[in-house]
Formats: structure tokens, sequence, C-alpha cells
């Protein structure tokens, strides 16, 4: 009953109908909660009760491509694909928990430190006077995170556009999946901007945008876990059945 429920052909309804619900139960938490006591619930350098429920589901996308393989196909192209979906899940727990600017500051104390803002941005490559391997360290980083997210995007982005006109479940969890990413993006950023800009936000406000950061990170690994059970049912097992 519930695989039906995510596969079949009304089931591109499951994913928006799954985020605004969840996006309202964001909204009722900030509603009901002082933000002195909401933001340590979200937001607390990864070990907020909210962050820490988040790092298992991301987590939980690399057994799960394995046991339930996202395409079908011949055995080599599953285990590629799930190789490189797992690689996501990987990079996803790594974001989460900043464990690459952990290590990097490790490794590189001097110049993590005298280095104004991340190093795990563009400017920091650019930068003269650094030593080769903490730009290689960073370099690394780059080619592994944007392998693992255009190889996809590249392979899937006109079948999910397709799909989307055509309301296949698969095509509009993604399109869920990439506005809750976008969304989390901005709200992360917006904060800072506003400084630099003169706005001062309240208590409030900062509040509202910790849990739709957060939170919005607890829907995308959600979203994430349901597009590779989706696309296992319909397209793995599909192609099974009609054998």
């Amino acid at each position: 009953m519930m695989m039906d429920l995510i596969s079949s052909k009304k089931s591109w309804l499951v994913a928006p109908v799954a985020a605004v619900l969840l996006y309202a139960a964001l909204v009722a938490t900030w509603a009901v909660m002082e933000p002195s006591a909401l933001v340590p619930l979200f937001d607390n350098d990864g070990a907020s009760p909210v962050e820490l429920m988040t790092l298992p589901l991301f987590a939980l996308i690399v057994p799960l491509v394995w046991l339930c393989p996202p395409c079908a196909g011949t055995v080599r192209r599953q285990c590629a694909w799930s190789a490189l979906w797992s690689l996501l899940g990987v990079m996803a727990i790594v974001r989460e928990t900043d464990v690459h600017k952990a290590l990097f500051a490790k490794i590189w104390p001097g110049v993590a430190a005298n280095f104004h803002g991340t190093v795990f941005k563009m400017k920091f490559l650019k930068a003269s006077g650094i030593p080769f391997m903490p730009k290689l360290f960073v370099a690394v980083f780059f080619v592994l995170f944007f392998a693992a997210v255009i190889v996809p995007l590249a392979r899937y982005i006109v079948p999910l556009v397709k799909g989307f006109f055509k309301m296949e479940p698969v095509a509009w969890t993604m399109a869920v999946f990439g506005c809750v990413s976008t969304s989390v993006l901005v709200v992360d950023r917006l904060p800072a901007n506003l400084r630099h800009a003169g706005v001062d936000l309240s208590d409030g406000a900062v509040a509202l945008l910790k849990v739709f950061e957060e939170g919005g990170e607890m829907v995308m690994a959600l979203m994430a876990l349901l597009a590779v059970l989706q696309s296992h049912l319909i397209f793995c097992r599909g192609s099974h059945a009609a054998d």
C-alpha cells in the first residue's frame, strides 16, 4: 500500500504535499517557541537535535541506493550510479558537519587562521602566498563536489524537465528537492547579506531563517530518500516486471 502511494501515476503529488506540510510544521514550531529556545533546537554547530536528526537521513542514502538501485540496466551500470549517489550522500554529510573545514584547520592551522573567511572558496585558490598543498586539498574537494552534482544533473536534467510536465513522480520529487535546496542556500546567506546592507534583523526573524535553513536541510534529505525509492519502484522494478 505504501509502495503504491509513492509510485502510482498520482504520486507526483506526494513530494509537494509533503514539503508543504513539513514547512507548515516548521512555521508552527517557530510561531509557538521563543527565539532563545528555538535557535539552539535547530542550530548548534552540528549538535542541535534537528541537525543530529538530519545526519542519519543523509547517511541512509548510501545503503539505500545499494539495496534499492535507482536505475535499471546491467549490474555494472547500477553499481556506477549507486556509487555516484553514495558520493552525493557523503558530500551532504561532509557539508552538514563541516568535516572538511575541521580537517583543513587541523592539517594547516596557520593557513586557516590567517585567511579571512572560509578557505573553501575560489578566492582562496586565486590568493597568492598560500602553499600548494592546501590549495590542492581545496581543489580536490571542489572536483569531488561538482562531479557529484554535475554528472547526474547533466545526465538527467532533460528527462527530469520532460517528466515534470508529464507529471512523473520522480521528476516532481526532484523539482521539490531543487526548490528546497535553493531556499536553503538563500536563507543561509541572507542574514550576512542584510547585515552588509545595514539591515538589522529581529531575534524572531533570525530564528525563522535558522528554522528554514536547518529544517530545510532535513526536508532535502527526506526528498532525496523519497526520490531514490520512487526511482527504484518505477524504473528498476518496473523494467523487471516488463521483462
